[in-house]
């Protein structure tokens, strides 16, 4: 296959200037203007390249959607309550919130707000009078929740390895195969290090905890909840570099530097260098669905299949379909083992606060 002009890019950048960071690699591959992986059409669901939870089925929309009216009324029902997807792809999630209904869509309060940044995805967004897409969140005034659903594991991020005489940076050059890592400047201990062998890489999500921080700069009333995958330093030390994995069309691609933007490349979160952000709650994405009604809504699935099996018409399976999806959001060894972290609101709810909702373009 011929080269991308990308990949052309990055090798005269690297020519006239040296080894690049890998973050820098990893940023132009997914989220190029005009070739990175994203803007070339990429994108999850079972036509895609990946599924992530929305793409399972409508049943992880309708439990989002009892997670913010809890979070609505915790905040006293205001008026106006605004959520903040980052990451929102092709609008998926917003659709089975919509879908779903709920007490606070219900009201008129809910502004669900699709931040993302790829063009084509954007074009795929859903409209509503609820709805609103935006490349990024610097026109929003204020959010109440920032929500994100596998975006972190998506984002840029750097490599150390440890050596001999401590860690350093791994960085992206060329050599006579294409390209490949070579080795670059000393390096801190990564968070959650004790003891690793020679060898040893690990990533370091700078662009991911700097993202975090900033939305909490920006927004410290909001709520911040980050859905993803994410393991201890020490299990990622095990992975032995498996942690690091690329995708295209839902098959492995065993070389994630081999063809920049034709792959998804995405990582393992270490859990220490989130935590060290603030004090967030951090649990599973099952305890996180079943605390916000997953249990009930594959209950009510299950009674409404029994009553209308016999009729099998598109209520009836879509009944059943909740608890096949439930199965694959629980599943200990899959998506139900994913974290979920929770940064609370850094100020005191506005009981009350009936701002009026402005009007939504995009």
């Amino acid at each position: 296959m011929a080269a991308t002009s990308l990949a052309d890019r990055l090798r005269a950048r690297i020519a006239a200037n040296g080894p690049i960071a890998v973050s820098d690699f990893v940023d132009a591959a997914l989220y190029d203007e005009a070739e990175g992986f994203y803007a070339a059409g990429g994108q999850a669901g079972r036509r895609g390249d990946f599924i992530t939870a929305p793409e399972v089925g409508p049943l992880f929309g309708a439990v989002v959607s009892n997670a913010v009216d809890a979070w609505w009324r915790e905040a006293g029902e205001p008026g106006r309550f605004v959520v903040a997807e980052h990451g929102a792809g092709p609008g998926t999630l917003a659709r089975t919130v919509t879908a779903a209904g709920g007490a606070c869509l219900g009201s008129g309060a809910l502004e669900w707000v699709m931040v993302e940044r790829s063009d084509s995805q954007r074009l795929r967004h859903p409209e509503g009078d609820h709805l609103r897409s935006v490349v990024d969140d610097g026109s929003l005034d204020r959010v109440d929740v920032v929500f994100a659903n596998e975006l972190l594991d998506n984002l840029a991020f750097d490599i150390v390895q440890c050596g001999d005489s401590g860690w350093f940076e791994l960085r992206v050059g060329t050599d006579d195969t294409g390209f490949a890592l070579v080795g670059g400047s000393p390096a801190a201990t990564p968070a959650g290090v004790d003891d690793a062998p020679a060898g040893s890489v690990l990533p370091v999500i700078g662009p991911a905890t700097d993202w975090v921080r900033e939305r909490r700069r920006r927004f410290p009333e909001a709520l911040v909840v980050v859905l993803d995958y994410a393991a201890a330093t020490s299990v990622l030390l095990e992975r032995d570099g498996e942690w690091l994995r690329a995708y295209r069309s839902h098959d492995r691609v065993a070389d994630w530097l081999a063809d920049p933007g034709r792959c998804d490349i995405t990582i393992d979160l270490p859990t220490e260098q989130l935590a060290a952000i603030g004090s967030p709650i951090i649990e599973t994405q099952a305890a996180f669905l079943r605390r916000h009604g997953i249990d009930a809504l594959v209950e009510e699935g299950r009674r409404a299949w029994e009553a209308s099996a016999h009729v099998g018409d598109l209520a009836a399976l879509r009944a059943r379909s909740r608890l096949t999806e439930a199965g694959a959001l629980l599943d200990p060894a899959g998506m139900g083992s994913f974290l979920v972290v929770s940064w609370p609101s850094q100020t005191p709810p506005l009981a009350g606060r009936t701002a009026a909702r402005p009007t939504l373009s995009g």
